[in-house]
């Protein structure tokens, strides 16, 4: 692998499970590797529900990665997204009082992220992922970096991120039971809106993310988030209800796509336009009623709603939008632009690489990878055909020669031969038997002529 740092990226979605693999550049993410695997059940609504299909998707997912790698590298870990209808905001304060003017040094300001840490009640159930800090007051004045300045009193503000606690356990056993180790988990919400939006969306904008089966909408006001919350609706429910015009699942969602609000001209066999279009028309006011409620529950003062998602590809979407969110201005970013490409040739379709993959890749910067050993072949021992003659060192005593006592030259050239062949075995033994005995032969014929 060289210098290069691997990162492994795993999306769990609604619809689908999506993994890459890319590795940073000057020029941007090099996406090496790509693969996804739909939904079928097993997740719901962003949430792990069987655990068994879950890791068999995880492990399908890695060794397709793999096979698609050089250097036959193996995909040890991952960073994935943290999603779901689980997933929510709970804010809190922590507030400190001075009996005189006091200078706030970065020390006060981490004993007060620690005494939220150890105060916040996390509701029974759930488990806290992720804090972020809102902003501080300084004797009632709102500041976001009071590191300096004097005061006599302080009140800092989190907002904390937290998830249903079993389903966080049955993503990780997910992952445990595929053999892949979770480098790090981060908010899929959070990922998307730091690569979708700008300082000034961020200024005053609603983020909501359509997807198949969950709305997710993130509040920003002061470039900060302010408000999580996803709501159990999605572009499924449309494909859904246009089913119970007794259409199949697959007919209904082609129909949907295909045509989506507004469709005009000859009607479609299966369902008349008008019918579709009602139908549609009362599901998408539904979920924007809902995100219209979660935004002016918020407190927060939001001037426009920035649409993402699968479902928010629908064909004349933006007409239910200028409908029923005129007091907002509404955009739709169908495909953003990313800074990835990949120079590996593979053909990537459009919007394979989503804004939180592509988030996963830029966070990431633990290698996730490493070389396959390779196990050595053991060397064959060859034996050959006609082994070598061993010489059999002459026993001697204290350097004084030994003579041995003169045989008849008939035995004396019988033993050499015998000596020869002492160490042969099998077939090789046969075979010098019999030519030593044919030898034999023939010296006792010629001593008979004799």
């Amino acid at each position: 692998m060289g210098t290069k740092n691997y990162i492994t990226a795993i999306e769990i979605g609604s619809s689908k499970v999506a993994g890459t693999v890319g590795v940073a550049t000057y020029e941007g993410i090099n996406i090496i590797a790509y693969a996804s695997e739909p939904v079928d059940g097993f997740i719901s609504k962003g949430v792990v529900r069987n655990v068994d299909a879950a890791s068999a998707c995880l492990t399908n997912i890695i060794n397709r990665l793999e096979a698609q790698l050089d250097n036959k590298v193996i995909i040890e870990k991952a960073y994935t997204t943290i999603g779901g209808i689980s997933v929510r905001s709970i804010k809190s304060t922590i507030k400190r009082e001075f009996s005189e003017y006091t200078k706030i040094t970065p020390k006060i300001i981490d004993a007060m992220a620690i005494e939220n840490d150890n105060e916040f009640v996390v509701p029974e159930g759930y488990q806290k992922v992720q804090v972020i800090v809102q902003d501080y007051k300084l004797d009632g004045s709102v500041n976001t970096a009071p590191a300096g300045f004097h005061t006599r009193s302080i009140e800092g503000s989190y907002l904390n991120i937290i998830i249903n606690e079993q389903f966080m356990k049955q993503l990780c056993e997910s992952f445990e039971m595929a053999k892949i180790e979770i480098v790090d988990s981060f908010t899929a919400a959070k990922l998307e809106a730091d690569i979708l939006l700008n300082k000034d969306d961020k200024h005053s904008c609603a983020l909501v993310n359509m997807g198949a089966e969950t709305t997710t909408i993130s509040i920003y006001t002061n470039e900060l988030l302010r408000k999580l919350v996803v709501l159990p609706l999605g572009g499924e429910n449309i494909t859904r209800d246009i089913s119970t015009q007794h259409i199949s699942r697959e007919e209904a969602e082609s129909i949907k796509m295909f045509k989506g609000y507004g469709a005009t001209g000859s009607d479609n066999s299966l369902i008349a336009n008008e019918t579709l279009n009602k139908i549609i028309a009362a599901r998408i006011e539904e979920i924007l009623l809902n995100i219209k409620h979660q935004i002016e529950s918020s407190g927060e003062k939001v001037g426009q709603i920035l649409f993402t998602g699968g479902a928010a590809k629908l064909k004349n979407l933006k007409a239910l939008l200028d409908e029923h969110l005129q007091d907002y201005i509404t955009r739709i970013i169908t495909e953003p632009s990313l800074n990835c490409f990949s120079d590996s040739g593979m053909s990537l379709a459009t919007g394979a690489i989503t804004p939180t993959l592509f988030g996963l890749l830029s966070t990431g910067k633990e290698n996730c990878c490493k070389e396959a050993v390779a196990k050595e072949l053991a060397t064959p021992i060859q034996q050959s055909l006609f082994e070598e003659e061993e010489t059999t060192p002459t026993p001697t005593d204290n350097h004084e020669e030994v003579n041995e006592p003169e045989m008849p030259k008939k035995e004396e050239k019988k033993q050499k031969e015998t000596e020869k062949t002492k160490k042969k075995s099998g077939w090789q033994q046969k075979l010098v038997n019999l030519f030593a005995d044919f030898r034999e032969n023939i010296s006792e014929d010629e001593d008979g002529d004799e």
